[in-house]
């Protein structure tokens, strides 16, 4: 979609107000975000940066192509699940995005996750592949024995057994690629929960999560616009940062430039602002807080370049805001979001700044304070932080999992997210406790 047209899908409002989001009914993500724009204009625009790698919009539609071809070729098909577990690099974004092309369904995967994890998730997934590096092969091969639906182990690197060289299936012909379609509630990805109230829960998203979350996030939260650069040092494997520095980014057709570092480090998260030029940084307060450490770092380092600075994960202290504002002149953006829904209460870029609060719910997204009885409460009042079911961001299902699915649904056809807040008078939410964490 050019500009002009992202920007007219933000001028339709229905009959409460609410800007209206289309979705069609035919949606494949990678296409929609990928082929769209090495075919509209943007080709030869750099999607990814990586080191001292460029590689533009036509370079990733090849690359996805050949890949999606490859994991055809080896009997993988609509529907079917597959595992990435790697670090930030562009392998990860092209088997993530190769994979729905032929409407597959990718598990990204922390790096971090221990053996019986990664067992729990391949098995209750079903997944038929994993894609990962030789550096973190190890762990997949321990538990591969008892992972009956794994027929595939792709390898980026060295392969050092008979698993499958990732280098060899780019090689792939893509000109045999079959067209697959997809329907905007198919799935697209899933995102696993941490499991710190249980086994770890599949969240499922369906295509139209590119739409019904990327546009309101990537206009009102990121205000993307051509010529942006998003980045941030986190895990791409975790929501906010799949979001922010790798999809919405794609989705408004502008660039990504990949933290390659696995370990963050204050002065690197710096020089990577200054030599990347990033215009729209993710961090998180703790990172905020690390890199405000670093004596004298506005007049060591150039972050001319940023627009904004994007947080999420934990409350944004106000001396952090503050902080950052005085020495950096750049305003931080906090956020609510979860796993299930990403970002839908933001401060946003049009908004004046509540420090503290969570903003206020994003263009396209109804949100209320409501009570057990899914009726609105008013300013003030403490209740359930809920969304509307028909938020086409939100999360389709918990795979094989319908209790937990009951478990979050309220009356008067509401998604409880399980947290507790209040909204003040000017309409601006605040965020109170979790609601399963009290006795």
């Amino acid at each position: 979609m050019k500009s002009d047209q992202m920007d007219e899908t933000f001028q339709r409002m229905d009959s409460k107000g609410f800007f209206r989001l289309e979705i069609p009914e035919k949606l494949n993500m990678a296409r929609l975000i990928v082929d769209y724009w090495a075919q509209h204009g943007r080709g030869q625009d750099v999607a990814i940066y990586y080191m001292d790698q460029q590689i533009t919009y036509q370079d990733l539609k090849d690359m996805t192509d050949r890949f999606a071809s490859a994991l055809h070729r080896l009997g993988i098909s609509k529907g079917d699940t597959y595992l990435i577990r790697t670090p930030n690099q562009p392998e990860y974004m092209v088997s993530f995005l190769g994979g729905q092309k032929i409407g597959a369904v990718p598990i990204p995967t922390s790096t971090m996750l221990r053996e019986y994890e990664l067992e729990h998730i391949i098995n209750n997934s079903e997944a038929a592949a994993v894609i990962t590096t030789s550096s973190y092969i190890e762990a997949i091969e321990n538990i591969r024995p008892k992972c009956e639906t794994l027929k595939h182990v792709i390898v980026i690197g060295d392969t050092p057994g008979d698993q499958i060289s990732y280098a060899d299936l780019l090689k792939e012909d893509a000109e045999s690629l079959p067209f697959v379609e997809t329907h905007k509630d198919d799935p697209a990805y899933f995102l696993y929960t941490s499991g710190t109230t249980g086994a770890p829960k599949g969240v499922v998203h369906g295509h139209r999560f590119i739409i019904g979350a990327g546009d309101p996030i990537g206009k009102f939260t990121m205000g993307l616009e051509k010529g942006d650069i998003c980045g941030g040092p986190t895990a791409l494997t975790w929501m906010y940062a799949l979001g922010h520095n790798f999809l919405f980014a794609f989705r408004w057709g502008v660039a990504t430039a990949i933290y390659a570092d696995e370990r963050f480090d204050s002065e690197r998260a710096y020089e990577y602002i200054q030599n990347c030029k990033i215009t729209i940084f993710a961090g998180t307060p703790t990172i905020y807080r690390m890199m405000l450490a670093v004596k004298d770092a506005e007049k060591k380092y150039d972050t001319g370049s940023l627009k904004y600075c994007l947080s999420s994960g934990e409350p944004l202290l106000a001396e952090t805001w503050r902080e950052w504002d005085r020495r950096f002149g750049v305003k931080i953006i906090d956020s609510m979001g979860q796993t299930e829904a990403h970002e839908f209460c933001t401060t946003q870029t049009q908004l004046p700044v509540k420090i503290g609060s969570m903003g206020k719910p994003l263009p396209g997204i109804e949100v209320a304070i409501v009570n057990d009885k899914g009726e609105r409460l008013p300013p003030g009042e403490m209740g359930h932080l809920a969304i509307r079911n028909d938020h086409p961001g939100l999360f389709t299902e918990y795979f094989k999992m319908p209790a937990q699915m009951k478990d979050v649904s309220l009356p008067n056809n509401w998604y409880d997210t399980k947290d507790l807040a209040h909204m003040d008078e000017d309409g601006y939410f605040w965020y109170g406790a979790r609601s399963d964490d009290i006795m």
